[in-house]
């Protein structure tokens, strides 16, 4: 997709941030006498946060493993976990908005009151960012060249979904449909989403003996949209949302039910642009560092479980890519899944599996330690050989694209354009028969 002079971009938007110290003091009763503390390992985990107006309350637990020396000279070991809570004042903030948390324990202070008493202290640094999502034009300059996600389009399509159900036992009254949207799926075509999913609804209707009770269903729903400029690949967010729900008892046990359902759709692509700087407002992005190509051959000959007359094909993808960022290197690791479908003596088709591990480095001049990494990697081509009627050789040629990115806060100019009107569907004879 080409830029376009003034994109659309959706993009994390500073609204603030903070940091706090806090002092974590305890006192901890040992198992056995100590004569000294040889250690203690701290670190945090479990973190939780909930944004308030104007302020982030942030939880956690510092895990202590405390190594200790006993008055038999023998070191032994002994965990405590240890909670905590705190706040943050974030003006701006908003319930809805999104927190990084990056905590760091900045010092460990162990006292040995006695031999079995240990006081700790320990000193814990929360550094809170809270950024909220936002669609901005941004303008094109000689800015740092960032990651940014372009919206394509976007648009909303409400369906108006009609059932019959037939009730487990003889109702007079219905109190009531709860109804909630559950399994959605979608799949991106030219210029086209199509969206499924689930309307999972639970009703609660009062039977001739005056006893409520509770039955459930599940129905399906497929609609589509039109986003000119959508092409499979892209990124597609679907936000679902029960509009309205009504019910009309016809008989004892049958009931109609309507169910208003609206679909929001928005397609982004990821895109590289030169942004120019400006007065704001302040983002955090991916400002790209660096970024390269390589491609390595794996061979290997792989012993077939029983003899093979041939092979029909072998069928590869890479699994587990992991990777490790040195000075102006990355590291990638990962497997190689192959399927081998091949016939033997008797004229089966027998699968055999093999996993192969893979590593192989690629130079990103500019990459650091600290950076952050993006791999595509793609099988390029797949040959074999039968060597004997079980050793089967195989050649499989990889490509690994790599790009590395920093986490950077800029502010950007932000162009001030016309409202964007997103496409609507509704079918209006439906809905006017229903209301």
């Amino acid at each position: 997709m080409s830029v376009v002079t003034n994109p659309l971009v959706k993009i994390d938007v500073v609204i603030g941030e903070n940091t706090r110290q806090i002092l974590s003091e305890t006192t901890l009763v040992l198992p056995v006498p100590a004569i000294k503390i040889r250690d203690i390992v701290a670190r945090v985990q479990d973190i939780t946060t909930e944004v308030i107006e104007n302020k982030v309350i942030v939880q956690g637990v510092i895990h202590k493993q405390i190594f200790f020396v006993g008055t038999d000279n023998v070191v032994r070991h002994i965990a405590e976990d240890v909670s905590f809570s705190t706040f943050l004042d974030i003006p701006g903030a908003l319930p809805g908005m999104d927190v990084q948390v990056h905590p760091t324990i900045e010092a460990v202070i162990p006292i040995l009151l006695n031999p079995t008493t240990l006081l700790q202290k320990i000193v814990l640094e929360i550094f809170i960012k809270v950024t909220e999502k936002r669609q901005i034009n941004i303008a094109l300059g000689d800015g740092p060249l960032i990651r940014v996600n372009e919206v394509v389009g976007e648009g909303t399509v409400q369906t108006l979904e009609e059932t019959v159900v037939t009730l487990n036992c003889p109702a007079i009254k219905v109190d009531a449909i709860e109804a909630t949207v559950r399994d959605i799926t979608f799949e991106l075509i030219e210029d086209k989403v199509i969206v499924q999913g689930i309307i999972h609804k639970q009703i609660f209707f009062i039977c001739t003996d005056n006893i409520e009770h509770h039955q459930a269903e599940d129905v399906s729903f497929s609609v589509f949209l039109d986003i000119p400029g959508a092409t499979d690949g892209m990124d597609v967010q679907v936000h679902p949302t029960v509009e309205f729900v009504a019910f009309t008892l016809e008989g004892p046990t049958t009931l109609r039910q309507k169910v208003v359902l609206e679909i929001f759709v928005k397609v982004t692509e990821r895109v590289q642009l030169q942004a120019a700087l400006g007065t704001g407002p302040l983002v955090k992005v991916e400002a790209v560092r660096g970024e390269n190509t390589t491609q390595f051959l794996s061979e290997t000959i792989a012993i077939l479980p029983v003899p093979a007359i041939k092979v029909r094909e072998i069928d590869a993808r890479i699994e587990n890519v992991t990777t490790e960022i040195l000075q102006n290197k990355v590291i990638i690791q990962g497997i190689i899944h192959k399927q081998i479908y091949f016939i033997d003596l008797d004229n089966v088709e027998r699968e055999f599996t093999e996993l192969v591990p893979f590593s192989t480095f690629v130079d990103v001049p500019g990459a650091e330690e600290c950076f952050n990494v993006e791999v595509i990697s793609r099988i390029e081509f797949v040959g074999f050989n039968l060597l004997t009627e079980t050793e089967l050789q195989q050649k499989v040629v990889i490509e690994i694209f790599v790009k590395v990115t920093e986490t950077v806060q800029i502010l950007v100019e932000e162009v001030i354009v016309g409202p964007y009107v997103p496409p609507y569907t509704i079918d209006n004879s439906q809905l006017s028969n229903f209301f």
